[in-house]
């Protein structure tokens, strides 16, 4: 073999190495990773086409950006859009069946920073070489920003420059219709036995505030705090909040728990309230529907 053919073949090699890194820059992208507090990076698909869901908020957030054709699976929680009902089921959003979701062949998979009982399975996706993005949203602008986040990861920027002003928008006529007005105090419940509440680290206290609102529980550096009945009492809501897994035979029995406690002025004047808890409870598109709901039940005048 001559010089002059080993030159020639050593130049073929080089370009179609080059080629080959061409196409794994294309076909990779790598994005900052934020989630549970750490950070890193994390190399994901370019624009990927087999997306799960592992969490209801993250489904609602992709249907939102129109990715609904690219969902093959969610949770068996994730009800909304109705059109869910058809997507393959993975297990709870805390419980994952793992060759459920390995059978889907999914090219990323997208869920929840904060759900505590799903790290061991998050590590497990992982460890199956199964790209993995965490959203993370205690605030609203959290929330538009990890929108934008996945849209951007999702080849959707488009679609969030088109619909996100409209919800951003609505978040400002509810923040500027209630500035200024008394701010009643609020106490959220969100299970019964032990008495659960939410602190300054839920995103349900970013709604309170925004509302109009001062959520009771609002100076404890927590998510959900368990919180004593004196608690309450000494604080003296001028609103009860219900949430929470909270069917028609628990509700009735929450009610009838705070009755008896007329001292408390939501008791007195009747303002105990069930919340949809898909509306203030997942960090999803649908949390500004649920800001205008509390926004009209701390006060009720508002146009």
């Amino acid at each position: 073999m001559t010089k002059r053919t080993l030159l020639l073949g050593s130049i073929a090699l080089l370009f179609i190495h080059g080629a080959l890194a061409a196409l794994v820059l294309t076909a990779w992208q790598v994005l900052p990773l934020q989630a549970g507090g750490s950070r890193g990076r994390q190399v994901f698909p370019a624009r990927p086409q087999r997306l799960v869901s592992l969490a209801p908020s993250i489904t609602e957030i992709l249907y939102f950006l129109e990715l609904g054709r690219r969902v093959v699976g969610v949770t068996s929680y994730c009800n909304y859009p109705p059109e869910v009902k058809n997507k393959p089921r993975i297990g709870t959003y805390w419980d994952f069946n793992l060759e459920a979701i390995l059978a889907l062949k999914p090219d990323l998979a997208l869920g929840m920073a904060h759900q505590g009982e799903g790290q061991d399975a998050y590590q497990l996706l992982q460890k199956w070489g199964i790209p993995l993005y965490l959203a993370e949203a205690d605030t609203l602008p959290d929330l538009f920003r990890e929108i934008e986040a996945i849209a951007r990861l999702t080849g959707t920027e488009k679609v969030a420059r088109r619909k996100l002003p409209a919800l951003k928008a609505r978040v400002r006529r509810i923040e500027e219709a209630v500035r200024g007005l008394p701010r009643p105090r609020v106490f959220l419940q969100v299970d019964q036995d032990p008495l659960i509440t939410v602190g300054r680290l839920s995103i349900h206290n970013d709604l309170i505030q925004r509302a109009g609102g001062i959520n009771i529980a609002g100076h404890i550096n927590q998510r959900y705090p368990v919180f004593s009945l004196e608690e309450v009492l000494r604080a003296r809501p001028e609103i009860i909040l219900f949430t929470g897994m909270v069917g028609d035979r628990v509700l009735p029995l929450r009610l009838a728990f705070w009755r008896p406690w007329t001292m408390l002025p939501a008791v007195k004047n009747h303002r105990l309230h069930w919340v949809n808890p898909d509306l203030i409870d997942r960090p999803g598109p649908r949390l500004v529907e649920g800001l205008e709901i509390l926004a009209r039940l701390f006060h009720p005048d508002l146009p």
